[in-house]
């Protein structure tokens, strides 16, 4: 019966890790934020520039509004050569960062 002690111990500690790793999960989420599609006409003039510049080689496909690190951001979906490609844009108008958008072939 030494064992038991030790058992409820351990079995503690695993059940505070994995409540503190959903706890984390939580506030990452909402950390980031909901997605809020609005029109182009919506973002400020410094975003709206940068989203014209970065779909001039392509076609703007839709604006979301979104958090990221507690400050507002764009997401510009932009469809190059058939390629959906995703840029996001802080208030000032700066990428924040770009890439191809993964998509199911399975669809």
């Amino acid at each position: 019966m030494s064992n038991s002690p030790r058992k409820l111990v351990c079995a503690l500690a695993v059940l505070g890790l994995v409540s503190l790793t959903l706890v984390g999960c939580n506030e990452s989420r909402s950390e980031q934020g909901q997605l809020e599609k609005i029109p182009l006409t919506a973002v400020p003039a410094p975003v709206k520039a940068t989203i014209e510049q970065e779909a001039k080689a392509g076609a703007l496909k839709e604006v979301e509004k979104t958090t990221v690190e507690g400050k507002t951001a764009y997401s510009a979906s932009i469809v190059v050569n058939g390629k959906e490609q995703q840029t996001l844009i802080g208030e000032d108008g700066k990428v924040i960062s770009r890439g191809a958008v993964e998509t199911d072939e399975d669809d």
